[in-house]
């Protein structure tokens, strides 16, 4: 499934009558990773997936978190403006920092969001453990970095995820400058100014991305906001590397942020 291209950077799954999804992808990835996902939702849902600055069709434009949240809110507001409804937005690692960051920024553009892998503070030594790759990365150099990293998810992904992601190819200068922009932002004081309906879902060996889990859903629930933990098996690939459970998840998620919609839904 290619979907529809409406613009560089985003490609649309499924039908505008149906409830839209935006989905937001990790470090070095695309949306491309998502065309497995898109398979299985669409045409249930309308299925939106954004590049990020610095990934897929945006490779050439530096990631800053600013300028990432317009990518997304680009995407947020066409899903609404094609179908009518409010999306539920979707972020995953990198992506989960940028969509908590929209939802911050624009509350009123979102019906409800799930953080998936994103609930570590990231001015630790885990930032430093991945800034340190990001240089391993340069100094081994593109073309080589990109050949491992292809090797690795041939190796670990079923062969639809694997397509799926070299499709897109993978974007290493992204995880030097997006760990950097990430170390300069407390993302957590952000979860504390959440308004959205929100789950955060984590995989339960993903240890070092659910390091501040309760402490991220505690700022939330503070802040206001509607805001549930859900643990699932799995690690951090777990979208890629199981996308049937994962799609599963999302509509469950879907299901339970958006009761009403979904009822809607079953009866249409």
């Amino acid at each position: 499934m290619t979907g529809r291209q409406l613009a560089p950077g985003l490609a649309v799954f499924g039908p505008d009558t149906a409830p839209p999804l935006v989905l937001v992808h990790g470090i070095r990835l695309s949306g491309a990773m998502w065309r497995p996902h898109a398979r299985r939702l669409a045409p249930d849902f309308r299925v939106s997936t954004p590049d990020l600055p610095c990934h897929g069709a945006l490779a050439d434009r530096p990631f800053t978190l600013d300028a990432a949240v317009a990518t997304v809110r680009r995407a947020v507001r066409e899903a609404y403006e094609s179908t009518g409804r409010r999306p539920l937005l979707l972020g995953l690692s990198l992506g989960g920092y940028v969509s908590l960051a929209h939802a911050v920024r624009h509350p009123a553009d979102l019906a409800a969001l799930v953080l998936h892998g994103c609930t570590a503070r990231t001015g630790g030594a885990q930032a430093a453990v991945y800034a340190a790759a990001g240089r391993l990365n340069d100094r081994l150099g593109q073309e080589r970095s990109a050949r491992l990293q292809a090797r690795a998810m041939r190796r670990l992904l079923p062969p639809e995820s694997a397509e799926a992601v070299l499709s897109g190819g993978f974007h290493l200068p992204a995880l030097t400058q997006g760990v950097a922009e990430l170390r300069r932002h407390d993302f957590l004081a952000l979860a504390g100014r959440l308004t959205t309906p929100t789950l955060f879902l984590n995989g339960r060996s993903d240890l070092p991305f659910r390091a501040d889990e309760r402490i991220f859903l505690t700022a939330a629930r503070t802040s206001g906001a509607p805001a549930r933990l859900f643990h699932t098996p799995g690690g951090h690939l777990l979208s890629l590397t199981d996308p049937d459970r994962f799609t599963a998840l999302l509509r469950r998620a879907h299901h339970l942020l958006l009761p009403d919609e979904s009822r809607s839904q079953q009866k249409n």
